[in-house]
């Protein structure tokens, strides 16, 4: 009996201090973190074993040996600059050549390739350390040598805007879409946003207009031929209101820009002009992702120009068709040129992408006829896009959301509730004799009929798993564990107990 209540004092003591401990506010979710982490070490011990010793260099020769040998690839090496400013070189086979004078570097092509005729052009797939840590050296290369860049498994074609400075590098998303190459981070947000699907169900083209709705339907109209969403007619005064009622969709506004003002010009009327800071605000609190088309003249969509005729955005139609954002920009800047796009540093949770023009290699004829294009467009009732600002939540935002059961509750805390509802299971039987003590069994005579009695017990048995489990589940799974511990360190002690007991009632 001693043994019994020492062991009951001690686990007593344990878990009054974490019922303590459990006071101080919980930032994250301590065991889906611990699985996750476990998850992706694991995963990383089997993949990404180098094979060079150089992790980024491993990573560019895996995209190569990917690369058909057609072409241009014939003769294709992956390329890392080192911190001490040397290069590495390695062909589809693995073999490595190192270049640290102008005299080695041109002998790569006929160490690596010696059977390579002299006439055939060379590819370059860069690590990403080296376009991001080292983008100086890249001009050491050779000069008609393409030039691609690696992030993890996918590959963009490189190139300086108007040549010059590091500043100018770039790398080719789309055949209209450029993404400048700066901060690590910045790039691969922008590569992801671009990326992102776009579905037509969650996509809302707004018109703004006097008189037009506060509020929003949970869902778009979509054209019954083309399966497009119909532009909604949204008061201006009320948007910050409409984007509330959207929540995790997207929302195209066409207007002109001018710092933080938005202006717009219904159909009626003159001008307004909304705050963009007010309006991303709203944007951040319903997880919406707000994209400003930018136009010189702020025309809404759906309405009539001086000819009579429906305005609309020009090329929004097709770019609406398109299934990720990065090929909704490509769309939109189809026959006007390229599209620049930069991406900011994400912040709680928000991520501002801007796609601009690029003008550095276009002549004067092209934009001679590329203001005539923007004039015949504007007879016709078209919108012309300047250029397009997304306030977008961020990758690791999105993540989160998607990864929610129940919308409107964080995903750590759901993930948290399952694994401590989980842990109370286990422990059940310990749970089980808390429980009894802060609420005791109903008594059958308390109750004048059954109904009563039965749904009193399952009041209680629903609290018990979806309140008491979840709270004091972990505990009660410490508290089992550690009673079968102390079973066992006592174990001798009660052999002998036994053992002696067993001599003095007169055993041999």
């Amino acid at each position: 009996m001693r043994v019994r209540w020492m062991q009951l004092a001690f686990v007593g003591f344990v878990v009054g201090g974490l019922f303590l401990a459990a006071g101080a506010p919980v930032h994250s979710h301590w065991f889906t973190k611990l699985l996750r982490e476990a998850g992706e070490a694991g995963q990383d011990a089997a993949t990404t074993v180098p094979r060079l010793g150089i992790g980024a260099l491993d990573e560019a020769t895996a995209m190569l040996r990917r690369v058909p040998l057609t072409g241009e690839a014939r003769v294709a090496f992956a390329a890392h600059a080192t911190p001490e400013g040397h290069w590495k070189f390695t062909n589809r086979d693995g073999a490595v050549f190192t270049a640290a004078t102008p005299d080695e570097m041109g002998r790569v092509t006929k160490t690596l390739a010696p059977d390579a005729p002299e006439a055939q052009s060379l590819s370059l797939y860069l690590s990403s350390d080296t376009v991001f840590l080292q983008p100086d050296l890249i001009s050491n290369l050779s000069e008609g040598a393409r030039l691609y860049m690696v992030l993890g498994e996918q590959s963009f074609p490189l190139g300086r805007l108007g040549g010059g400075s590091a500043d100018n590098l770039h790398a080719r998303v789309r055949p209209n879409v450029l993404v400048r190459v700066g901060e690590r981070v910045a790039f691969k947000e922008a590569v992801w946003q671009l990326e992102r699907q776009v579905p037509r169900g969650k996509v809302r083209v707004l018109a703004l207009r006097p008189g037009g709705a506060a509020s929003l339907a949970p869902k778009p109209r979509l054209d019954k031929s083309s399966g497009l969403s119909i532009a909604d007619e949204v008061d201006p005064g009320r948007l910050a209101e409409a984007l509330s009622s959207i929540g995790g969709q997207t929302a195209l506004v066409t207007g002109r820009i001018e710092g933080d003002l938005l202006h717009v010009l219904p159909a009626s009327g003159g001008e307004q002009t909304l705050s963009l800071t007010a309006l991303r605000e709203t944007a951040k609190r319903a997880d919406v992702n707000l994209v400003f088309l930018h136009s010189a003249k702020p025309l809404q969509p759906g309405g009539r120009n001086w000819l009579w005729q429906t305005i609309e955005v020009g090329g929004l139609s097709n770019a609406l068709a398109r299934a990720t954002f990065g090929d909704f920009l490509d769309a939109l800047a189809d026959g006007r040129g390229q599209f620049k796009v930069s991406a900011g540093t994400p912040s709680n949770g928000r991520v501002l992408i801007e796609a601009i023009p690029e003008t550095s290699g276009r002549d004067l004829v092209d934009r001679v006829g590329t203001w005539v294009g923007d004039a015949v467009s504007d007879v016709a009732g078209q919108v012309v896009t300047d250029s397009v600002s997304a306030f977008m939540t961020s990758e690791v935002r999105q993540r989160e959301l998607d990864q929610r059961i129940v919308p409107g509750i964080p995903s750590d805390i759901q993930f948290y509730y399952i694994g401590a509802l989980v842990m109370g299971v286990i422990g059940w039987g310990v749970a089980s004799g808390w429980w009894r003590m802060i609420w005791p069994s109903e008594e059958r005579g308390e109750y004048r009929g059954s109904f009563g009695f039965d749904a009193a017990r399952l009041v209680r048995g629903l609290v018990f798993v979806f309140v008491f489990l979840p709270i004091f589940g972990p505990f009660a799974l410490l508290a089992m564990l550690l009673l079968q511990l102390m079973n066992i360190l006592f174990m001798p002690m009660r052999f002998v107990q036994r053992l002696f007991g067993y001599a003095m009632a007169g055993g041999p």
